[in-house]
């Protein structure tokens, strides 16, 4: 149970926050940790945290823009994100920009984890960039459900030969309530399973490249 509640923790983690962090961009310094059906998770320090940052990458069979539906789609994500119980859109004042809700369940004694995050869509002839920004007081939070805080992070999805397409996504964060060495013992399962869920997610019809 402690160590589920730790991934769980973890997990939250990996969806929120805005990606102006010099080190979360460069290249340099990122330490590969696991590795699983062609998906890999690297680790990095970043300056100013406690919780390691993690960057994972891995192919999907799908084109660019089915990917970028499934990243978009935030009610999708109880589908395929470890412990996800809940998404929602806020608002969308236009098609590339979102103001979201995610909700993470967590076993007793724990309460509820949620985010409010500020979704940015940037596209070019071959990829798109997903900014995540904090957007913690966008709305109120719900009764018996703790609010998580700063973090920051990416998507960047791009076009690779064969109609496959190449995903990243980097984060960091605090969550708080809960050792920061513990937490970067289990930072790194829920983004293999994450991206793996997502090469059968695609296949649905309803993420079809139109």
């Amino acid at each position: 149970m402690i160590r589920f509640t730790l991934i769980l923790i973890a997990t939250i983690i990996h969806f929120f926050g805005w990606s102006q962090h010099p080190e979360m961009l460069s290249p340099d310094g990122w330490e590969l940790e696991k590795e699983k059906c062609d998906v890999k998770v690297f680790g990095k320090t970043i300056t100013g945290y406690e919780v390691t940052a993690f960057k994972v990458n891995g192919l999907i069979e799908a084109p660019v823009e089915s990917v970028f539906k499934v990243v978009m789609d935030i009610e999708g994500y109880t589908e395929w994100y470890p412990n996800c119980k809940v998404g929602e859109v806020l608002d969308q004042p236009n098609e590339h920009e979102q103001f979201r809700r995610i909700e993470f369940g967590l076993p007793w004694p724990f309460d509820n984890r949620d985010v409010l995050n500020r979704a940015v869509a940037h596209h070019t002839e071959d990829s798109i960039w997903i900014d995540i920004f904090d957007a913690y007081d966008y709305a109120p939070k719900p009764k018996r459900v703790y609010r998580v805080g700063r973090t920051e992070g990416y998507w960047i999805i791009e076009k690779e030969d064969g109609g496959q397409t190449r995903l990243t996504y980097a984060a960091v964060g605090e969550p708080g309530g809960i050792p920061k060495w513990i937490i970067n013992i289990f930072l790194f399962d829920s983004p293999l399973e994450a991206v793996n869920n997502i090469r059968e997610v695609v296949k649905d019809p309803k993420y079809a490249d139109e």
